[in-house]
């Protein structure tokens, strides 16, 4: 059995499974070559484009991905500007980002003051011996 029956579409694919299979490195972005099958209207198009439009089949389909790309891809955003909203929103002191340390052990104890502190020490029973 030959590779083209397994593959009919892309022979992009052979190459990724031939490489792998003799230890190559993959081949860059530069260098994908893609040989596909059009049948029926699709075929009739893409020949209607070729020979109206003064351009190479690379060249149509390089356009064609393109349009593809530009219509279907999501762009792509630098982390800073996915925080953007975020950052600065808060409500709280001005230094807090310095000194949340000191912020947190306030607000804690507050929350659940420390018996220790105030002089309440809890009373435990005395410790009984097993006899």
């Amino acid at each position: 059995m030959r590779w083209i029956d397994i593959f009919p579409s892309l022979s992009y694919t052979y190459d990724k499974l031939f490489r792998v299979s003799l230890a190559m490195p993959f081949p860059s972005t530069a260098d994908i070559r893609i040989n596909a099958r059009l049948t029926g209207a699709d075929a009739q198009q893409f020949q209607e484009l070729l020979d109206s439009g003064g351009v190479s089949a690379s060249e149509l389909l390089r356009a064609a991905l393109r349009e593809y790309y530009r219509l279907h891809a999501r762009p792509k955003r630098k982390p800073l500007d996915l925080l953007a909203d975020y950052i600065g929103a808060g409500d709280g002191p001005r230094d807090l980002s310095a000194n949340y340390k000191s912020y947190l052990a306030q607000a804690l104890e507050r929350k659940m003051p420390l018996a220790a502190h105030e002089g309440n020490l809890p009373q435990f029973p005395p410790l009984t011996t097993g006899s």
